[in-house]
């Protein structure tokens, strides 16, 4: 049996080494192509479900800061200008609320007009007689009367990262007459582990 010679330089030959050249340089450019979409459509997903997580847990925490500035202000509305007055009531109504303790780990207290603490809970925080009026968040409660949710600060008993959510006491006028301020201690647990605590995957934060 004989066999032909291949002849490389021949018409058929060169016809089907293009043509093959071709096929594997389309098959290697679609894999690519899919490659890359693959590449993208993951990224894409990936940043869908890690904004979708984020936003939950976002919607959560918001809702754990309306729930504490509601309770605050409910409170707030139960101090009159003759409660304010009398410190030892104050107080007693103060320790009244465990509701309060249970929302804020580094306790509640209240402010005359002057930003000075006149009753504390817990007691052991030492915060009556204390002035916060430097306190900028503070200040602008007892000026313009709005609730705020004040920066990270450093306590000044406590002595550990603190932030605090403000409301404003009134008397039947409207007129600001003091303030009632809920301290989150971030040196604890708190309310906010579910966002330092949460992992996404594996090993992302």
């Amino acid at each position: 049996m004989q066999f032909r010679p291949f002849h490389w330089r021949s018409l058929k030959t060169r016809v089907t080494l293009f043509t093959f050249s071709i096929s594997v340089l389309s098959i290697w450019a679609l894999s690519f192509y899919a490659s890359r979409t693959l590449q993208a459509d993951m990224r894409r997903m990936l940043g869908e479900q890690q904004f979708s997580t984020a936003s939950f847990v976002a919607a959560q925490v918001t809702e754990d800061l309306g729930d504490r500035l509601a309770a605050l202000e409910l409170i707030a509305k139960q101090i009159d200008p003759a409660t304010l007055a009398d410190a030892a009531s104050l107080q007693t109504q103060l320790e009244q609320r465990p509701i309060l303790q249970v929302l804020f780990n580094g306790g509640t207290w209240v402010a005359n007009a002057n930003g000075t603490v006149v009753a504390d809970v817990p007691l052991t925080a030492q915060r009556q007689g204390v002035n916060y009026l430097d306190r900028d968040f503070i200040a602008a409660v007892l000026k313009d009367g709005q609730s705020v949710i004040g920066p990270p600060v450093m306590g000044k008993k406590l002595n550990t990262p603190v932030f605090s959510i403000v409301v404003a006491l009134r008397d039947p006028q409207g007129q600001v007459i003091g303030v009632l301020s809920g301290v989150t201690d971030l040196g604890r647990p708190n309310f906010l582990d579910k966002i330092t605590q949460s992992r996404y995957g594996k090993t992302g934060g």
